[in-house]
């Protein structure tokens, strides 16, 4: 992948992390990333699927998910609403998600998000987004807790 196209995955998975509610909206974010990348004409399909944490040699957990797929490369900017709800075991989980899945994880894929059950949203909203990650108008994303993340935006009522 090209480090620009990285570069531009990268602040978008830390734009939607630092902007948006991340608890319930893996199916938002992964739609969102979505139709920011066609906007820009990179295919980057949402994909629904299960996520698996290897816990231990003969535990793992697995959790329904989405997130996003671009020439193969996993992109998941929302896979720290895990680590946000299982304390326990929220050390397992990075923040995003971007090209290196970590040892202990698999992504398992159902099917891709077809565009007409997806959230539209409006190309307004799409263009100040991107107007945002080129201007970089925000900074890089650390761990953060529940209480954190319900001050942010709900992703559903900004469309």
């Amino acid at each position: 992948m090209k480090n620009s196209k990285k570069i531009f995955l990268k602040n978008i998975c830390e734009y939607c992390m630092g902007k948006y509610m991340l608890l319930n909206s893996g199916p938002l974010i992964s739609s969102l990333i979505c139709q920011l990348c066609k906007y820009v004409d990179m295919d980057v399909p949402a994909i629904h699927g299960i996520i698996r944490i290897h816990i231990s040699e003969n535990y793992s957990r697995s959790f329904a998910h989405c997130f996003n797929i671009y020439n193969g490369i996993i992109i998941d900017a929302s896979i720290y609403e895990y680590a946000l709800t299982n304390k326990a075991i929220s050390h397992l989980f990075p923040t995003y998600v971007l090209s290196n899945v970590p040892e202990h994880m698999d992504y398992i894929m159902h099917g891709e998000l077809t565009v007409d059950s997806q959230i539209k949203f409006s190309d307004k909203f799409l263009k100040n987004i991107l107007e945002n990650i080129r201007n970089n108008t925000f900074g890089p994303v650390k761990r953060f807790s529940l209480m954190e993340d319900s001050k942010k935006e709900n992703l559903f009522y900004c469309r």
